[in-house]
């Protein structure tokens, strides 16, 4: 946050270095794992195979059409129009009634028995409208179901409690021999009883004797169009809120996956796809309680990305795509089993990252043979944040470690992905990082400048690995300043600078020495008190040069380029609605694609925004950070603070003066932070 004063004179103290004195903060390393439970943090949700679901969501947001979502994620496919009204059957995996198909009676229904392995199917007959009651007299079920009694489907119906023989010679004859039977109404929809809910589909309920394994083993499925499916079907996936390219992407998406399941996919003969996750989401058109009151409607609110897409569907050679999709790549996606599913990075998914905890004793529960649990090690696919996503895990222990796969980690403790770091690890050093703007002593590390309560200036030089020397005095009288942020070169002087602006709107730059001082000051403009806000940044417009991003209090962000000579060259608007922001920060190149990036904190929530910047001014998609960052009053970034090749952020802590590190993962994430200070109060840092 800048900080602002109202009374005072100015002066400014020349310092000529920087000394080498005593440490007077060092910083202190996170916790081991061995102390206590597992803290993990992570990205995603999901296998992170094909389609980000929440990246769907993104590109539409940008301007994307479904269209070009599809063949981000899906490249190398071709898009056909097959026949909506075609059948699919699904397996309703879900059924409570073990071994048996019950559902509930309404008028005018008709049963179909077939053999689908011999392609023998007997003509549709008409479901009794009653039964014999043990009185003798004629009832109305409320429910059919269908079971076997010796390898032969029975149909029964329910009345008060007991079930009852259905009672009809043309059904006995019919269910003879078949090995599938179906349900049908008059109306084109069938509930099934499942529990204590009704699920209402379209089309025909059925029974199947699959002979798998347990000769008595009965499976439901429902055979329907693929249109209604998919009515069913994309809403489960996908929120139907969500933009509509968004929604049309998924109804292609799921389309074709079905259609892979059905045409491509080797399938016994008694469905082509199932209604769960390992298939897709399949809830139905709409579910009642056992009242018959509506507990959730699922058509209608997909129908018109299903109609708007009619037909759409994925090939890869002349057959359906495997277009597997998860709801977060976590910013990148993972290869899959074709060549269309490739993995590459994802800057439109924004999913905010998770935490989670694992206690020593469910891991020691989980692997007992380890004894007491001590430490893990990781092997990653070097892909995405924290350095990728887990490959393997090596859980070590008192007695012995075991290792297992990143896939069977996250299925033991149900973590959202394998794209994780924990708190016990650390990211390889890469070769130090030399961020220039903030080497004010020209030894290569980056130092911190920072105004004391009482209005002095001071330098605390770098020694690396987040710690400093001893402060130096290097300016007095600075409480009168208010804006103040770091940049280098601007005067072309080739060395690192910040601008300051005084009480009357005067902007003033201040250019180091490089020996931790000023040279002297310069006037580069007048009026700057409209604005609340002062970014100083580096090639913000990549191959470019230092310059200015200034905030208005009414949101608009404007870049005011250097011209190479100490003054500016014509501003530019580069965005508006920034007013919800109350710090804006330049944060370097913090997710390693060679671009300059912000982070900006929202006043409201608190919560941490990264801005990456697409090298032209401008910004792709923000990402959510981190939340909680309401509780810290100034914000450092733009250097690698920690020396291990990364550019992090620095955060001081209101209330307590602790500054905290943030180290950067260097894909526009964090690991985890540690404490690198304390006594901070009072102090307005310099960004």
């Amino acid at each position: 946050m800048r900080q602002r004063t109202r009374t005072g004179r100015f002066w400014a103290f020349l310092a000529s270095s920087a000394l080498a004195l005593p440490l007077v903060m060092a910083a202190t390393g996170p916790a081991a794992a061995a102390l206590g439970d597992l803290h993990l943090v992570g990205q995603g949700y999901g296998h992170g195979i094909g389609m980000s679901q929440y990246g769907a969501k993104g590109r539409a947001e940008a301007g994307q059409k479904y269209a070009t979502i599809l063949a981000a994620y899906y490249p190398g496919t071709t898009a056909v129009v097959a026949d909506d009204t075609a059948p699919i059957t699904v397996w309703i995996k879900n059924v409570t009634t073990t071994n048996e198909t019950w559902v509930l009676a309404e008028p005018g229904m008709t049963l179909t028995a077939s053999d689908p392995e011999s392609g023998t199917s007997a003509a549709p007959v008409a479901v009794p409208a009653t039964v014999t009651h043990w009185s003798g007299v004629q009832v109305t079920p409320t429910a059919w179901r269908l079971r076997l009694v010796s390898q032969t489907f029975r149909l029964e119906g329910y009345y008060q409690g007991t079930w009852y023989d259905a009672g009809s010679a043309a059904v006995t004859a019919a269910l003879s021999g078949a090995r599938r039977v179906g349900l049908s109404a008059s109306d084109g929809t069938v509930r099934l009883i499942t529990g204590g809910k009704h699920i209402e589909y379209r089309g025909t309920v059925q029974a199947n004797r699959t002979n798998t394994g347990d000769p008595s083993t009965v499976t439901t499925t429902v055979t329907t169009t693929m249109a209604n499916y998919l009515r069913g079907v994309v809403p489960a996936e996908m929120p139907a809120s969500w933009s509509l390219e968004a929604v049309k992407a998924q109804a292609v998406a799921a389309r074709t996956y079905a259609s892979w399941d059905r045409d491509v996919a080797s399938r016994p003969w008694w469905y082509d796809t199932c209604d769960t996750t390992a298939c897709q989401v399949f809830p139905g058109a709409a579910v009642y309680a056992a009242d018959g009151s509506l507990i959730r409607a699922y058509e209608g609110s997909a129908d018109a990305a299903v109609s708007g897409t009619a037909g759409v569907t994925l090939t890869y050679h002349g057959d359906p795509a495997f277009t597997q999709f998860s709801a977060s790549n976590g910013g990148y996606s993972v290869a899959g089993s074709q060549p269309y599913l490739v993995a590459r990075s994802d800057p439109y998914d924004h999913y905010p990252q998770w935490q989670a905890t694992i206690t020593r004793a469910q891991i020691q529960a989980r692997w007992p043979s380890i004894g007491t649990f001590s430490s893990l090690s990781v092997t990653r696919d070097g892909r995405g944040a924290f350095g990728g996503r887990v490959e393997s895990v090596l859980v070590r222990g008192s007695s012995g470690s075991v290792e297992v796969s990143g896939s069977s980690f996250r299925s033991a403790f149900g973590l959202k992905s394998t794209l994780w770091r924990a708190d016990v690890e650390a990211l390889p050093p890469l070769t130090p990082l030399v961020t220039p703007e903030r080497d004010w002593t020209g030894n290569g590390v980056s130092d911190l400048i920072a105004r004391g309560p009482d209005g002095n200036l001071y330098l605390y030089s770098g020694r690396g690995a987040t710690t400093w020397y001893s402060r130096v005095l290097i300016g007095w009288g600075w409480q009168t300043m208010n804006m103040m942020t770091e940049v280098y070169n601007f005067s072309g002087g080739g060395k690192p600078e910040f601008f300051a602006t005084d009480p009357q709107g005067l902007l003033w730059l201040y250019v180091g020495n490089g020996k931790g001082g000023f040279s002297g000051r310069i006037k580069v403009g007048h009026g700057w008190q409209m604005f609340d806000d002062l970014v100083g940044v580096q090639q913000w417009v990549a191959g470019g040069g230092p310059g200015l991003i200034a905030k208005t209090p009414d949101g608009h962000l404007w870049y005011y380029p250097g011209n190479g000579r100490g003054g500016f060259a014509a501003p530019r608007l580069i965005g508006n609605g920034w007013n919800t922001m109350d710090d804006i920060v330049y944060a370097g190149d913090m997710t390693g694609d060679g671009r300059a990036d912000l982070v900006a904190r929202e006043a409201a929530t608190g919560k941490l925004w990264l801005y990456p910047g697409n090298g032209t001014g401008g910004f792709y998609a923000r990402r959510a950070l981190a939340t909680g960052w309401a509780q810290y009053d100034a914000i450092v970034g733009a250097a690698d603070w920690d020396r291990d090749g990364r550019i992090d952020v620095l955060a001081r802590e209101a209330t307590t003066g602790d500054l905290w590190l943030f180290p950067g993962d260097g894909r526009g994430g964090f690991q985890s932070p540690r404490q690198v200070g304390n006594g901070w109060v009072g102090f307005a840092l310099v960004t």
